[in-house]
């Protein structure tokens, strides 16, 4: 099984993270960096004893680290805070790891309310510069090394299937959680291309603050990151109105110009130093063209530098792909017909990466049968991922692939209670005949809240909420629940499989419809599945505190308010939509023929869903 590398960093290598990332203040004692590897050292200490299950062991001494800590923290040297945040985070960590155990450790204060009323800068150097809050910064300090030191093989190409093209891709990749390791042993970056000790000590740093992202979006391209969330704007129309399609057209960029685009030219023309500056990595990119000018002029293929170059008809004579065979002319012709259409974007997001949007337009355009193949091996991808070395036993229907680590014959039970629900939940939603979800519904079944607490951080590089049993996504290509086994009575497991393939099911329908309404609907079918089982009934317990605390009434529309509340809020709103049978399967029915989320509701419900909001806030959720 694995844990959380965090929590079990060799101590050299957690030192010379915390050595480096004070260097330039020059402002930590002799002391007070005795004391900070005191302190590692029972990191380590304790991290041992975890491995070899002697859990007493390991809470006794992340118990005198904790101590330790306190006694450092307390005080007030900035640079001493900042210096032992990564260990608060590891001893945090294993806290939450102690305690699956049973171990109960005191509560672990944040590291300003360790500090006190103390003073904040360092009565020993009063002229040190406090610097920010300690935390480093994805845009400004680790994407420009990964550009500089990863940027040939990971950035502007894909060497060994791991790209780190944008902040997005990274946290999608697998590949992502070796990469510390990695650099760490030396084997990456290749040949002189190492990082420079305060480079890895970065590095690390930021990995054991949870590898965050403070851009404005997380696909934007590396190269393109700036400081404070901005990226560089651009005098062409292609960055903010991509010409959208009408309907009409015979080629489509997602399905058949963007696979080539990944297949054939972003290893030259990618994200990180283009080959004449020209990068076709997104749309809004290979727009705006490079140092030989625009290559398409919509409409008008036989002036596009495009067609010219890959038909080797350019001034210089030179034919795209260089030094590789010629694309096929069928293929030329299909792009040729997307530029004279007016090489419109039918994708997701123009600054999307090619390759996700080839991608999802795949899955788009798969049978239900392909998409199941492709989803069967992403599940293994991700099982090996949350649990090396240990074997899934699976069961398979006719709606889902179900995966878990607690024996085939319970799982084969799941799995057939799941295809039982089936019809109830299509029924709640006047689903059509045939497979509710298309490609199926994978589903990730873990004996301990360990696994599926991992399987957030494996997979989705998150904590999952300490209470959640069990969440969905749905994302196109991927379609999948997660969930722990409930232990005696402590929850129904039907009405959180109604949940998840409610959720998912929603999520398919239509255009741009909010996760809001998935899990709205998704909780409503859980409640007609049991309303008495324990999970159903606290929101019901839980909602007049939530909507008395909300902030407005659309709130949970806004992002305004936590997670969970968020979600007890949105099932509250859609049962409201359902009191309205006519009007609510109306909007389904819109959903249905993929039409887009807000025209529907607009249309049906006479009113955006904030204004609706208002409505159910003032009639019944207030109550």
């Amino acid at each position: 099984m694995s844990r959380p590398r965090s929590f079990f960093l060799p101590a050299a290598a957690l030192l010379l993270s915390i050595f480096f990332a004070t260097l330039s203040q020059a402002a930590i004692t002799a002391e007070q960096r005795k004391e900070l590897q005191e302190i590692g050292t029972l990191v380590t200490k304790a991290g041992n004893a975890f491995v070899q299950k002697k859990y007493d062991e390991a809470g006794t001494t992340i118990k005198d680290a904790q101590d330790k800590m306190a006694a450092l923290a307390k005080i007030g040297d900035k640079q001493v805070l900042d210096a032992l945040s990564p260990l608060h985070g590891r001893i945090l960590k294993a806290h939450a790891l102690l305690e699956l155990e049973g171990i109960t450790l005191p509560a672990l204060p944040k590291l300003d309310e360790m500090a006190g009323d103390a003073p904040a800068s360092n009565p020993k150097n009063p002229g040190a510069n406090p610097g920010n809050s300690g935390k480093v910064s994805f845009v400004s300090q680790i994407a420009p090394i990964l550009n500089a030191k990863c940027g040939r093989c990971h950035v502007q190409d894909n060497k060994g299937m791991f790209s780190i093209a944008s902040y997005d891709a990274f946290n999608r990749s697998p590949a992502a959680n070796v990469m510390l390791e990695k650099i760490e042993s030396g084997e990456m970056p290749k040949g002189n291309n190492k990082l420079t000790a305060e480079e890895l000590a970065l590095m690390q740093k930021w990995w054991a603050e949870g590898t965050k992202f403070d851009g404005a979006d997380a696909r934007t391209p590396l190269p393109d990151l700036k400081p404070g969330g901005t990226t560089p704007t651009s005098t062409t129309p292609a960055d903010n109105n991509p010409a959208k399609p009408t309907g009409k057209e015979t080629v489509s960029f997602s399905a058949d110009v963007a696979p080539v685009l990944a297949q054939h030219c972003v290893g030259c023309h990618g994200d990180q130093r283009p080959r004449e500056n020209f990068s076709v990595f997104t749309y809004d990119r290979l727009m705006k063209g490079g140092d030989a000018g625009v290559p398409v002029t919509p409409g008008k293929p036989n002036d596009s530098l495009l067609i010219m170059k890959l038909e080797g008809k350019a001034a210089d004579g030179a034919r795209m792909p260089l030094n590789k065979d010629p694309l096929p002319t069928t293929t030329i012709a299909k792009i040729r017909k997307w530029i004279e259409e007016g090489a419109k974007f039918d994708g997701p997001d123009a600054k999307m990466d090619v390759v996700r949007v080839a991608a999802l337009a795949k899955a788009a355009g798969s049978t239900h049968e392909q998409l199941s193949a492709e989803r069967v091996k992403l599940a293994d991808e991700q099982w090996r991922l949350v649990m090396p070395g240990i074997e899934a036993d699976k069961a398979e229907t006719g709606n889902f692939l179900v995966l878990g680590n607690i024996g085939p014959n319970t799982l084969k039970e799941i799995a057939d209670s799941a295809e039982a629900l089936t019809p109830k939940v299509g029924e709640i939603f006047k689903a059509p005949e045939g497979p509710l979800v298309k490609g199926r519904l994978t589903m990730f079944v873990f004996r301990q809240r360990y696994d599926y607490s991992e399987f957030g951080k494996m997979v989705e590089r998150r904590d999952v909420p300490p209470d959640s049993r069990g969440h969905w996504k749905f994302a196109v290509v991927e379609a999948y629940g997660a969930l722990v086994q409930p232990k005696s009575n402590e929850f129904d497991m039907q009405p959180l499989i109604a949940e998840q393939l409610a959720g998912v099911y929603i999520s398919s329908l239509g255009k741009n419809t909010p996760h809001w309404f998935a899990e709205g609907c998704g909780r409503v079918a859980a409640t007609k599945i049991n309303a008495k089982d324990p999970r159903v009934a606290s929101w019901d317990a839980k909602l007049p505190q939530v909507v008395g605390e909300m902030p407005s009434s659309d709130a949970f529309l806004t992002g305004k308010m936590g997670g969970e509340e968020t979600d007890i809020a949105s099932y509250s709103f859609v049962k409201f939509l359902m009191g309205d049978s006519k009007k609510f399967n109306m909007l389904l029915d819109g959903l249905k023929k993929n039409g887009d989320f807000t025209q529907v509701f607009s249309a049906t419900y006479g009113g955006s869903p904030n204004q609706v909001a208002d409505a159910w806030y003032r009639r019944g959720g207030k109550k």
